[in-house]
């Protein structure tokens, strides 16, 4: 299976036009990354897990519900929330701003309120591209949250290697 990926590219290239969508820049994300770029991140990782998996997709429902997934236009910690209220409750948040923006697909409004499932367990994916986005979501988490850790590791490595030299 292969799904059309001009397709999703241009739809994801018209969001990334849109000044309400480069908005995201500014609201920090996961360790250093900031709102749009993981939300890039997470369309261009859930395209290439449907190609993976094979699975027939909408191209343009799946490219709008993860770029939109964290369209709740907020700093986490200059709202004072405890990442378990952020988790339960940006769904929401992110679902009902985009689609008063951008008149959202009821597979789109799903695909953003359920991305955070189970942790959100009333609201689970119903469709390829809510999985999809729900699986990349945690994706690109894992490697934004890892990305310090990494950087550590690595100068250990090279203060090891130096060490080692002399």
């Amino acid at each position: 299976m292969t799904n059309d990926k001009k397709l999703f590219t241009e739809e994801v290239k018209k969001l990334l036009h849109d000044p309400r969508i480069l908005k995201l820049g500014a609201f920090p994300q996961h360790h250093g990354s900031n709102t749009l770029a993981h939300c890039l991140a997470v369309a261009m990782r859930s395209f290439e897990f449907a190609e993976k998996l094979g699975w027939d997709i909408d191209e343009r429902e799946l490219a709008r519900g993860a770029m939109l997934h964290d369209y709740y236009q907020y700093d986490i910690k200059k709202e004072g929330l405890t990442p378990f209220q952020h988790g339960t409750s940006h769904p929401q948040i992110a679902m009902e701003k985009a689609d008063k923006d951008f008149h959202l697909s009821e597979k789109e409004k799903n695909i953003i309120r359920s991305h955070m499932w189970p942790l959100t367990l009333g609201h689970p994916p119903k469709s390829k591209e809510a999985i999809l986005v729900s699986l990349a979501d945690k994706d690109v988490a894992a490697v934004e949250f890892s990305k310090p850790e990494v950087i550590r590791v690595k100068k250990v490595v090279d203060y090891f290697k130096e060490f080692v030299k002399k």
